[in-house]
């Protein structure tokens, strides 16, 4: 007998396989629920269009622009579209708000991976782990690269960007013996009690920090929030780490930063360029840390995040509302698909 035709589609238009590809049980989960799983690895606007032109619901994992104004007029069926991770700058959000398109994220999937992850980058700036085990496999026995250094207790650590991801940095690190600051416009003092944060506004931030983390979501708001005049404001040899986006810093700001020692250190795990140009000045830094884009990279964020795609998916399908729309204003003139 051939295979029942399923009346709905859900696609998700490009994945990694170097670090994230649906676990396997994707298509019985929205089979379960009427619905088709496809796959695919497009690089172009024009690629999406032929995929996921007849889709109800389009999911896009990388960061790269795929869902533009011109994409997202094209695809017809089109009801919800799913940011397979917590920022959504990937999607044109205006314009699917305009058309009538939900927009998702999943911010839950990867909250204590990415924290660990700055936590991580943190400790490896201020103990300069890499450079040491670098010297240790040419042979070098340079125990004077362990210079400088100096104790985390009793520092102070600001966190830009008090979500999820930024509260359970701040839980981490509050074991240490340190000051906990916390700059978010969206986020009270009554949150950041809960997580053993003080919120100030930015500049004291600066001025006060010996260990900056970047939480917060890339928006027009955010682009180069940290940028030349950012720097000059911040507290002489502070280690600068960010698990958020690339764009959210200056990257000629930080370098310059960088070799005058205003910034004594930095982690990162985003880049305005990724991968970053080969001629980069942060790729010659020896007291640069740098992973790529990895730091949500474990099987349990991996399950967890294609859980959530699925089960947004089934909302849309089944005429509900899901959990994670990330613009509400599009609920008064949603997309009507006969």
């Amino acid at each position: 007998m051939p295979e029942k035709e399923l009346p709905f589609k859900v696609v998700l238009i490009d994945y990694s396989p170097e670090l994230y590809s649906p676990v396997g049980f994707e298509a019985e989960m929205l089979a379960q629920a009427g619905a088709k799983w496809e796959t695919y690895r497009c690089r172009t606007g024009e690629e999406v269009v032929s995929v996921a032109q007849d889709a109800d619901v389009v999911a896009v994992q990388s960061v790269r622009p795929l869902l533009t104004r011109e994409v997202l007029a094209q695809l017809n069926r089109c009801r919800c579209t799913i940011r397979a991770g917590a920022g959504y700058d990937s999607i044109d959000y205006k314009a699917a708000t305009e058309l009538g398109i939900m927009v998702c994220n999943a911010p839950t999937y990867c909250t204590d991976d990415v924290a660990d992850h700055a936590v991580g980058l943190m400790l490896a700036a201020v103990r300069n782990i890499p450079r040491l085990d670098a010297a240790l496999r040419k042979g070098r026995y340079a125990r004077e690269l362990a210079r400088p250094s100096r104790r985390v207790a009793g520092s102070t650590v600001g966190i830009i960007g008090l979500g999820r991801i930024g509260s359970t940095t701040a839980k981490r690190v509050r074991g240490w013996d340190v000051t906990v600051l916390a700059y978010d416009p969206y986020v009270g003092q009554d949150h950041a009690d809960t997580v053993g944060a003080r919120m100030v506004d930015l500049d004291e931030l600066l001025a006060r920090s010996d260990f900056i983390s970047i939480h917060c979501l890339l928006s027009d708001e955010t682009y180069h929030l940290l940028s030349w005049d950012e720097f000059a404001k911040m507290k002489e040899g502070v280690i600068l780490v960010n698990t958020a986006r690339g764009p959210i810093v200056d990257e000629n700001a930080l370098v310059a930063a960088l070799q005058e020692g205003r910034v004594w250190a930095a982690g990162l795990d985003v880049t305005e360029q990724e991968p970053l140009p080969p001629d980069s000045p942060l790729l010659q830094m020896d007291n640069v840390i740098l992973t790529p884009h990895v730091s949500a990279n474990t099987p349990e964020s991996q399950r967890d995040l294609y859980r959530l795609v699925c089960e947004i998916s089934i909302d849309v399908i089944q005429g509900r509302i899901p959990q994670w729309v990330v613009n509400p204003e599009v609920l008064d003139h949603l997309k009507k698909v006969d």
